[in-house]
């Protein structure tokens, strides 16, 4: 099972402004969810690794006193939320500049299946605190529109177009396995739906990192934005929204 670093298609220029536009709001019933498993004991200082553009370091702070988000793409930084408690910080997963034991709490929202994740780990264990809790979580893309079973099929023919880049075992993939100096706490999965109009579903496609990849590789991002929209606008014939259903998956750490 691959767990070396995996090229990261994230850094495109122009991703940063589509992401942070494109995707729900989930993280903070995400984090909700998290808490519920972890406990309330207060956070101090807590850490949001791969935190792209802010969505799920700004979640975070709700729940600490202060939050570093770090992530590996200045594209995705340029475009991150700001907040009150929140800073955030140019480094790599896998190595990052804080002294040992700094942080009460760590969180990664789409972020692991591109990391070298041994040393992801080893890196997260050495700069929580003894018993911080880690959490874990995706929000996963599964090609289900409720009462629109033909949203299936656009979705297989997009992603036949669009092949998924090569990537590590994901959140709640159940190749993955306990990293050493960890504890399980729990592992989650539950559906999140989300009301979408044609053009949020659009916005939402071009943040998948298939689509993300092909502007990448030379396909014009305009260029595939009519296409999501002209392909699926039947779909939304007669309608204002229509709800696509997500899955949500959570694990949860302790350092032991």
């Amino acid at each position: 099972m691959p767990v070396e670093r995996v090229d990261n298609p994230f850094a495109a220029p122009g991703v940063g402004e589509v992401y942070a536009s494109g995707r729900p709001f989930h993280h903070p019933r995400l984090l909700a969810r998290i808490r519920s498993l972890v406990g309330g004991e207060p956070v101090g200082h807590a850490i949001d690794v791969a935190c792209g553009t802010g969505m799920s370091t700004v979640a975070l702070a709700d729940h600490a006193d202060a939050v570093v988000g770090v992530d590996i793409s200045p594209e995705m930084l340029g475009s991150a939320r700001q907040a009150p408690r929140v800073d955030y910080l140019l480094a790599s997963a896998e190595r990052t500049p804080f002294p040992d034991a700094t942080f009460d709490a760590a969180t990664c929202c789409s972020g692991i299946h591109w990391f070298d994740q041994s040393r992801f780990f080893a890196e997260l264990r050495r700069v929580l605190r003894p018993r911080g809790w880690v959490g874990l979580y995706d929000h996963y893309f599964i090609g289900e529109m409720i009462d629109v079973p033909e949203f299936t099929t656009w979705m297989k023919d997009a992603f036949t177009r669009y092949p998924l880049p090569p990537r590590n075992p994901q959140v709640g993939d159940p190749r993955a396995v306990t990293p050493d100096g960890f504890e399980p706490v729990a592992d989650e999965a539950f559906d999140d739906d989300i009301a979408m109009t044609n053009e949020q579903l659009a916005d939402y496609a071009l943040t998948i990192s298939n689509l993300v990849a092909a502007v990448e590789r030379g396909t014009p991002r305009a260029e595939l934005r009519v296409w999501i929209l002209e392909t699926t606008a039947p779909l939304f014939a007669g309608v204002e929204t229509r709800t696509v259903r997500f899955l949500a998956s959570v694990t949860c750490l302790r350092a032991a």
